[in-house]
């Protein structure tokens, strides 16, 4: 009997993870992506959203509400 795989796709994780994004964050995203980073994870504050790419394991920016760039975001980040 084979078994049925029951986790979400790598694609269905992509698309989930940029819902909710306004529309400069994902332009943001998507011309950062082509440069090499990678969407890491979306913090969600009670405000908005925030996008945290990675280039390298030290190297992170945060993605602002406007499509800005945060290179010395205030978050903590769990190694």
């Amino acid at each position: 009997m084979a078994t049925r795989e029951r986790r979400t796709p790598i694609t269905g994780i992509r698309v989930q993870r940029r819902i909710g994004l306004t529309i400069p964050q994902r332009t943001m995203l998507q011309a950062c992506e082509r440069f090499g980073w990678r969407l890491a994870f979306v913090r969600t504050p009670l405000d908005h959203p925030q996008p945290v790419l990675f280039a390298t394991a030290r190297d992170y920016v945060v993605v602002r509400e406007d499509g800005s760039i945060d290179r010395w975001p205030d978050i903590a980040l769990r190694h």
